[in-house]
């Protein structure tokens, strides 16, 4: 039995910090584009839902490739909403909970495999990963393993990382970031992933001399 049946994949903002004037889910790493690693990670989730924005049908006449029942949610306003909106478009009518999935990023695959086959894993829980990105969410941990605070200033070992399984009508359709709207929840189990965020070109730069470590099987993907 799957854990979840429902995800989403943020993918509607441009990246301007990363300066290569493409969807960020589309940027090549090892010869794939992000979102074609992420899409590997979900073959067996039945409902996968895209939100697109900036250059929208470059990124859906590429994942139609990959996976032809993907459902996509546009967000218009991608130039002046936040990412919890975009979460929010594509969630609004769910009545299951359903995992979050920023475009712009780089799970090492065994984790999330682990996740997947966990009894724990239908449960509500936010992914971290330790310290690593330029501008880092930090995420205060307890001793039961469970996320008591996210801040940009209080540093810890760990930051959020832009995945989490979440229950229905969590996310608003404000101007919030995802993990503001988190905080609804908190104290929340933490689930430790190796990630790579593609934000700046160093962050590129990072997440491209480790894309080998991650377990992917690059003619598999698509």
């Amino acid at each position: 039995m799957l854990p979840f049946r429902h995800a989403i994949i943020s993918a509607a903002g441009f990246g301007s910090r990363l300066g290569m004037n493409s969807p960020k889910c589309l940027v090549q790493i090892g010869g794939y584009a992000l979102i074609d690693y992420q899409l590997d990670l979900l073959q067996d989730i039945p409902d996968v839902r895209i939100v697109v924005g900036f250059k929208e049908e470059d990124v859906i006449n590429h994942v139609r490739q990959k996976r032809p029942d993907a459902v996509f949610v546009r967000n218009p306003q991608f130039h002046c909403t936040s990412n919890s909106h975009s979460v929010w478009l594509a969630s609004r009518h769910m009545k299951e909970p359903f995992l979050i999935l920023d475009g712009d990023l780089l799970i090492k695959k065994s984790d999330f495999q682990t996740i997947m086959i966990t009894e724990q894993s239908n449960k509500t829980w936010i992914g971290i990963t330790s310290c690593k990105s330029e501008e880092p969410v930090y995420a205060t941990v307890n001793e039961k393993n469970q996320i008591t605070n996210f801040s940009f200033t209080d540093a810890t070992a760990w930051e959020w990382c832009g995945i989490a399984l979440v229950p229905p009508n969590i996310i608003g359709s404000n101007q919030k970031y995802v993990f503001e709207e988190l905080k609804k929840i908190l104290p929340t189990a933490a689930e430790k992933f190796t990630v790579y965020e593609i934000d700046t070109p160093r962050d590129y730069a990072i997440a491209s001399d480790h894309i080998s470590n991650l377990g992917y099987s690059l003619g598999s993907i698509g």
